[in-house]
């Protein structure tokens, strides 16, 4: 079953608030993540090259999985003509 959210909201708003968690989510994930590779390269197993490399992949990687989602976000706010939230996006 389909969350349909209040009636008085307007259409589309509870797919919006689905997507919106789903970000969320995935940013929490992507910084749990991110502490588990920073202890791998803080350990000294990988040469400094090897660690900025896999820095730099690891979190080019996250852009790509928040910008999807980004992406998603978007285009049910413009199908559904919702108020852009575009400010809650940027990174902190």
């Amino acid at each position: 079953m389909t969350d349909v959210g209040d009636l008085n909201e307007p259409a589309g708003t509870a797919e919006l608030r689905r997507l919106q968690d789903k970000y969320r989510k995935q940013n929490i994930a992507n910084d749990r993540a991110r502490e588990l590779v920073e202890e791998d390269i803080n350990s000294g197993r990988c040469s400094d090259e090897q660690a900025d490399e896999i820095s730099r992949s690891f979190e080019q990687s996250c852009r790509e999985v928040l910008d999807r989602i980004h992406d998603e976000i978007e285009a049910h706010r413009r199908c559904y003509n919702l108020p852009s939230t575009a400010s809650q996006w940027t990174d902190e």
